[in-house]
């Protein structure tokens, strides 16, 4: 048996690495407002803005000097982009307080498949998202430290600021949002600098050669711009809207008024998106800047404007920074995501669950495992995985503008003429980009989105055709509340002649819900003796007022006996709640018979929590509790209904 003193140990070695747990009650306090979600959200889409124009100019500049006569028309069609896509959002945002999204908004105007196809996008999307800007990141850092360039020592570096976004995330909302804001905020202030200094100097004192000589422009004879190169340079530049989504997924995480505050986070990030790719393309266009793998766009721009001083260098640093900080928003994003599409019963149940630290532990785990495995594959090779980055955004942006205009037309409420062609012009738009990143981008990696998205969207639509056949299986059909109340009343009246007292033995039933794998097990334990008590650890309030309810309607006559958890750890407050019954009651033998539902495949196990493989693990340490499985097959609904 376990020692107390072990138990204590372990018990503040969780706390010192993971934090205080904290209490359900706690959680609109553990939410963040306006000034804290623009680093936890926004940190993504602040960083792409900041290689969007090398994305734009790689472009452009296959037609030479001619390219620069188009840079801010392609970067106006993005802001265009961007503020339609915005003002979906927006509504999006006011529709659903619940979060949600591209997920949210596809799946309930556009039918239960597109739901998972922008669920599948922003997935792949998030778990790029880290992997590209870590890489990134990284890679920037070779140049001030080459001990990082050799491929095993950037890989390891890679998984450990990986590690380290994960385990600042598993503290909980606020205390991400503390540590990453300074430098957000520091990346911020740098770029209006650099963009208020840079254009104040081109329009006082003009372009002079000298800042450009050392320029060489791509020597390119007979390639004029076409219709084909525009939208690719536009494709390119949609990098900088990645991570807007990000909000709307996380409306739960604002305080209230959560939408408000969420609004106008999404708000405040559009205008600083839109202000640095304005000001950052039209600086690049004046110079006329030719970026490199060595030599970035922002990098030459902070050369120009600050030269070797101290802004250029809290510039250079705070965009390291925020590129590490981007796999931020993924790590606040993808697991309220997740979460939402368990609670559909398309993603395994676990990622419903609120952690100790009231976030959603399984998705931040799940993100971190992934993220390696990306960088291992791809060997933390930026431009591997670039390929991948923003097509699966692109798409979920198509599907909520469309979703949001097949609502607006079929309702015509207030307005909706001028919000279907922003909804519209947003999907259509989006949609089209997409198509031209596929097409574009085909032969160097895309293809393996084509791939990787219905594998998801496969996975997804399996996850929901077994859970709703196991609810189908599970349901407490009439006839099987009948039978199991004509068996609790004939047991009962073979014991009319037997005082309850002379029951030495106590079996307690662990209930998580009222189905027919809880009424087997009910029915085993009466059958033993008549000191059967069902208990549930009440770690949804939601969840609790739900079973209290179907218990009452059910009219099941063994008591049930609710243990609060505020900390939600299920498993620690079940065994105090024996604890304080063995402390209580004298019973010869205390037994607590677990209801277990056995998947007609074994590898469907995976979509459990194995809560029950905890407690009976849990259990082999008492010496005073027995313990039994009462297994259920989905052949039993065959049989009670039978019966």
């Amino acid at each position: 048996m376990v020692s107390k003193s072990n138990k204590i140990f372990w018990l503040r070695l969780r706390t010192v690495i993971f934090g205080q747990p904290l209490s359900t009650q706690y959680a609109e306090h553990a939410r963040v407002g306006v000034w804290g979600g623009i680093p936890i959200f926004g940190s993504d889409i602040i960083s792409s803005e900041g290689y969007a124009p090398d994305a734009i100019l790689y472009v452009l500049l296959a037609a030479g000097a001619l390219g620069y006569a188009y840079v801010m028309q392609v970067s106006l069609v993005i802001v265009l982009l961007l503020a339609s896509i915005l003002l979906v959002y927006r509504k999006a945002i006011q529709k659903y307080p619940q979060g949600g999204g591209s997920y949210t908004i596809a799946r309930a105007y556009l039918g239960e498949n597109a739901g998972l196809v922008a669920g599948a996008s922003l997935s792949l999307d998030y778990v790029l998202t880290v992997a590209v800007s870590v890489s990134s990141a990284i890679e920037n850092l070779t140049g001030m430290f080459p001990w990082l360039a050799p491929t095993g020592h950037k890989v390891l570096a890679d998984c450990i600021v990986i590690a380290f976004v994960a385990w600042i995330n598993l503290r909980g909302l606020k205390e991400s949002a503390r540590i990453f804001a300074l430098p957000v905020y520091l990346y911020i202030i740098c770029l209006v600098g650099l963009v208020g200094t840079g254009i104040v100097e081109i329009m006082v004192h003009g372009i002079t050669q000298h800042t450009t000589s050392h320029l060489q422009l791509p020597a390119t004879t007979g390639i004029t711009m076409t219709a084909f190169l525009f939208a690719r340079a536009v494709a390119g530049g949609t990098t900088a809207l990645t991570g807007i989504e990000a909000v709307s997924n996380g409306v739960t995480a604002f305080k209230a008024p959560s939408q408000k505050r969420a609004i106008t986070t999404l708000i405040i990030l559009g205008f600083i998106v839109a202000f640095g790719l304005i000001g950052l393309v039209y600086m690049a266009g004046a110079y006329h800047l030719v970026p490199s793998d060595e030599n970035t766009t922002l990098n030459q721009l902070g050369l120009i404007v600050f030269g070797h001083t101290i802004p250029y260098f809290a510039l250079m640093g705070s965009v390291a920074a925020i590129l590490v900080i981007a796999a931020n928003t993924p790590f606040a994003g993808l697991p309220i995501l997740l979460s939402l599409m368990a609670r559909d019963g398309n993603a395994p149940r676990y990622f419903k669950n609120l952690g100790d630290r009231l976030v959603y532990s399984a998705g931040i785990w799940t993100l971190f495992i992934i993220s390696i495995v990306l960088i291992l594959v791809f060997h933390g090779d930026t431009h591997m995985m670039l390929p991948l980055y923003a097509i699966g955004v692109l798409l979920s942006f198509a599907l909520t503008g469309l979703g949001l205009a097949r609502h607006t037309l079929s309702e015509r409420g207030k307005g909706w003429v001028k919000d279907a062609v922003v909804f519209i012009f947003g999907g259509v738009v989006s949609f089209l980009v997409f198509l031209v990143f596929i097409t574009t981008k085909f032969t160097e990696g895309a293809w393996i989105v084509l791939i990787i998205l219905p594998l998801l969207i496969f996975f997804f639509h399996t996850v929901h055709r077994i859970y709703r056949n196991e609810i189908k299986v599970l349901h407490p059909t009439p006839e099987a509340l009948a039978d199991f109340r004509r068996h609790y009343d004939n047991v009962t009246q073979r014991r009319a002649h037997t005082q309850i007292t002379e029951y030495r033995n106590k079996i307690i039933v662990p209930v998580y819900d009222l189905n027919l794998m809880v009424l087997k097990t009910l029915k085993y334990a009466y059958a033993f003796t008549p000191q059967v008590t069902a208990v549930h650890v009440a770690s949804d309030p939601e969840r609790k007022d739900k079973l209290l309810r179907h218990w009452s309607e059910a009219k099941i006559e063994i008591p049930l006996v609710i243990v609060e958890s505020p900390y939600r750890a299920i498993v620690h407050d079940f065994m105090k709640y024996l604890d304080d019954l063995e402390d209580r009651t004298n019973f010869d033998t205390i037994t607590v018979a677990i209801p277990e539902y056995i998947p007609t495949k074994i590898r469907y196990n995976f979509l459990h929590n194995q809560t029950g493989q905890l407690l009976k693990l849990m259990l082999l340490y008492r010496e005073n509790i027995l313990v039994t499985s009462v297994p259920y097959h989905s052949e039993d609904a065959e049989v009670l209904t039978a019966t």
